[in-house]
């Protein structure tokens, strides 16, 4: 009778714990907030606040579902995690912000231009395709987080700068309008490689190939899901989807992340190949992933 209890225990336990799904805090939670509002049986689902914890969470294969910046993700892979991406959410994000007019790129040319972290992100890489593709030379100056830049911009110690949402509706927000967009980073990177979509696949799923493997079953309940979250409960239910990444987010403002949101491409698909191909490419040349994974890409 014990032994069968200590069974039934067992198998109970691995049914309520079936998977767990992380997600980034920020506008990546937007795709996903249907996904943590109507909760999918058996999936355990939490949130990661740093690149080194997310890190830590793959290489040691501890999220079985991760929402990840695909340089990341795949640079990740190239560390050795044995993950696959299945897709991408957020395709449009990033815009060159500034107190000055800037009608084209060759505006740029002597310019700062800030922008995060440092070597290997979405618009670091941007910015050197264009400065190779168009011959215009410029800086590019790194800054740790998106506060400290837009302080800079409201002090006018910095004058142009590229961000992602939410920090460019931020910095419009709290500089009243003295900061705005001008370039529509999307639109660029589609005008330098004449693409008819004007989309980067800038954030996606990445899924545990151990857990692929035991449970292909559950692993696409919880991807459709995620889609339905994406591309229905988002765009249907968008207020609901806006309030619950304020409640969690508690950094920014409920205006400013309606704005954002507004103004970022938020819809799932496992069609990337193409798209992801031609990015990853860029990401190689440029340095910001040291190899391309031949086996990337879930087939579910």
């Amino acid at each position: 009778m014990k032994k069968f209890s200590l069974v039934l225990i067992l198998i109970l336990s691995a049914v309520i714990f079936a998977g767990t799904f992380y997600n980034p805090l920020g506008p990546t939670l937007l795709p996903a907030a249907g996904l943590y509002i109507n909760k999918v049986p058996t999936l355990q689902t939490y949130y990661w606040r740093n690149l080194d914890q997310a890190q830590t969470l793959v290489l040691k294969e501890q999220a079985d579902f991760i929402v990840l910046p695909v340089a990341l993700g795949v640079e990740l892979i190239n560390k050795g995690a044995n993950y696959k991406l299945a897709g991408v959410s957020l395709w449009k994000t990033f815009y060159l912000v500034s107190s000055q007019n800037i009608n084209n790129v060759e505006d740029l040319k002597g310019k700062r231009i800030v922008t995060l972290h440092g070597p290997g992100q979405t618009a670091d890489v941007i910015l050197k395709i264009l400065k190779k593709m168009k011959n215009i030379d410029f800086e590019i100056v790194y800054v740790t987080s998106g506060p400290e830049i837009i302080q800079l911009l409201a002090s006018g110690k910095e004058t142009i700068a590229v961000l992602p949402e939410p920090f460019v509706s931020l910095a419009e927000i709290k500089t009243k309008g003295k900061i705005k967009v001008q370039i529509d980073f999307q639109k660029l990177y589609a005008n330098l490689f004449n693409l008819k979509n004007e989309r980067i696949p800038i954030a996606g799923i990445f899924v545990s190939n151990k857990k692929f493997e035991e449970n292909p079953n559950f692993v696409k309940r919880v991807l459709n899901a995620y889609e339905y979250s994406a591309n229905n409960f988002y765009k249907n239910n968008f207020e609901d989807a806006v309030n619950y990444v304020f409640k969690i987010m508690q950094t920014m403002p409920k205006p400013v992340l309606e704005k954002a949101a507004s103004r970022s491409e938020i819809f799932y698909t496992k069609d990337i190949k193409e798209i992801t191909d031609l990015y990853l490419k860029n990401l190689l040349e440029y340095g910001a992933i040291s190899n391309i994974p031949k086996d990337l890409y879930l087939n579910y």
